[in-house]
């Protein structure tokens, strides 16, 4: 473990988590915001699809190399590069409006997160107590949350085609920066792995494969619902509710503000592979629901109708922020040191390739069945891994 002291580490993490959550602003404005420009431009689901997957790519590849980049240099100088890396994508975004140039700089973006979030998650992880890791992880992503409903919230009423989305989020990085700042003298230096990277990343996935799989599951559902849950609202009840749209997103995020805490003081007090599942099938009741409740956007939010709809996308998003939380508590309990570099690298690679098949397959199958390929996709997708997770949880000796 680290040699902070008690005081240092609580000063830390809220440093920490009070930085990546800003940060978080950036991450769920730009893919709503970016998937509506591409549609306003004339492009189709799937092609929007494969610009959103090539920012999963960027992560992918950043997050294959981390174990060697996190412990040479160290968790604060990772964490600012990805902050510059994503200032200079937000600056070319807006500047270079072509499909083929995002798909490079989505590719770059995704690199930038992936420096931030997978030092940010295997720090916070590394110097919290096991005993109260459960709570202190629920603390982390409900603030993140809060942060991804942020987003949605503004990019409601900003127009995709100007500049304005990407100069809040350029502001939001400059913020986050300074919630980092205090801990560039906490800094926690690991060593270098001895053995090859890619052995250790294989040991730590056969080691907690239905933990380490629900992040590909999360990021297939993450980034098709970040972005085609508002197309499809639309789509579906008409383009003058496009507010309604980004309302889905949003309310999701809110939901998983309030329920990631729960969440977490469970995962402290009961088995938490089995709530890890729980998680899961709350998230696929909630999908298959959706649909047969969406017409209720048409109402005013006091309406049964819309009440019913709301309250399922917040299981919605409560759940699948859920999944997250329990699977790094579960990292953090099963790995320590290097070996958590290595576990939440893998972690960040399976969401990446989770986020580059789920906008790609989503799209797709929007572009072939119409509206109904989102939800039906996103179903395929959870009840395939909760029958993997179920089958693990009973033959596991």
């Amino acid at each position: 473990m680290s040699e902070l002291t008690p005081q240092q580490r609580i000063r830390c993490m809220i440093a920490l988590i009070a930085a990546l959550a800003v940060v978080s602003i950036t991450s769920s404005l730009n893919w709503p915001i970016l998937s509506e420009a591409l549609r306003n431009q004339g492009y189709s689901e799937s092609m929007i699809g494969i610009n959103a997957a090539a920012q999963f790519a960027g992560i992918i590849v950043v997050a294959l190399a981390a174990p060697r980049i996190i412990p040479a240099l160290g968790f604060f100088k990772t964490i600012a590069l990805g902050m510059i890396v994503l200032a200079i994508t937000l600056i070319a975004l807006p500047a270079l409006r072509s499909f083929e140039t995002w798909l490079v700089i989505r590719f770059v973006l995704g690199m930038g997160n992936s420096l931030l979030f997978t030092a940010g998650d295997t720090w916070i992880n590394h110097i919290v107590n096991d005993r109260v890791r459960g709570r202190w992880m629920g603390i982390y992503v409900t603030v993140g949350m809060a942060g991804w409903a942020v987003g949605p919230l503004l990019g409601a009423y900003l127009d995709p085609d100007t500049y304005w989305p990407f100069i809040w989020g350029l502001l939001a990085i400059v913020v986050a920066a300074g919630f980092l700042l205090p801990t560039r003298k906490l800094d926690v230096r690991l060593s270098v792995p001895e053995q090859g990277v890619a052995l250790g990343l294989a040991a730590v996935f056969f080691a907690a494969p239905t933990v380490l799989l629900a992040s590909a599951m999360f990021g297939v559902v993450e980034g098709a619902m970040q972005s085609f849950a508002h197309l499809y609202t639309m789509d579906v009840l008409g383009a003058q509710f496009r507010q309604t749209g980004y309302a889905v997103i949003w309310v999701g995020s809110v939901a998983a503000v309030f329920f990631q805490y729960p969440i977490g003081w469970l995962a402290d007090k009961f088995n938490r592979s089995w709530l890890l599942i729980v998680c899961v099938l709350a998230l696929m009741v909630s999908i298959i629901l959706f649909p047969l409740l969406v017409e209720g956007g048409r109402d005013d939010w006091w309406q049964p109708r819309a009440l019913a709809l709301w309250a399922v996308v917040s299981v919605w998003g409560g759940s699948m922020g859920g999944v997250f939380t329990v699977g790094i508590t579960l990292l953090g309990e099963r790995f320590r040191d290097i070996e958590l570099v290595s576990a939440n690298a893998v972690f960040s690679v399976l969401f990446g390739v989770g986020g580059l098949l789920g906008p790609f397959l989503v799209g797709t199958a929007m572009s072939a069945v119409g509206p109904a390929g989102f939800p039906l996709s996103l179903v395929a997708a959870v009840a395939i891994y909760a029958l993997f997770a179920l089958y693990r949880q009973f033959t596991r000796g």
